[in-house]
């Protein structure tokens, strides 16, 4: 009877790492993600946030009150600059390696 709990178990750990497998799979990268965005300028940083799914690796704060603030995924990064009131003023680098 012993056996039975084991294979129950079994089952259910199988069936969690195939679900997380293939929600992992369906997960867009942060390019590809950010690659359907219109522009940035004039968007808040909670929206930059939604549209990324993902904080920023590195944020910086500029004398002039200004954050620049960047985003890394693979060879895919994204620097963006933001006012003073987290509205975001354009991209200040993009790279692909």
């Amino acid at each position: 009877m012993l056996y039975l709990g084991w294979i129950v178990a079994a089952f259910l750990a199988g069936g969690i790492v195939s679900y997380a497998l293939v929600h992992r799979q369906r997960a867009k990268s942060l390019q590809a993600r950010l690659s359907d965005v219109d522009g940035f300028s004039g968007r808040s940083y909670a929206q930059v946030l939604g549209l990324a799914k993902t904080k920023p690796q590195r944020m910086e704060r500029l004398p002039d009150g200004r954050t620049l603030r960047v985003w890394v995924d693979g060879g895919y990064s994204i620097a963006l600059l933001f006012d003073a009131g987290e509205v975001c003023l354009g991209v200040q680098d993009e790279r692909m390696d």
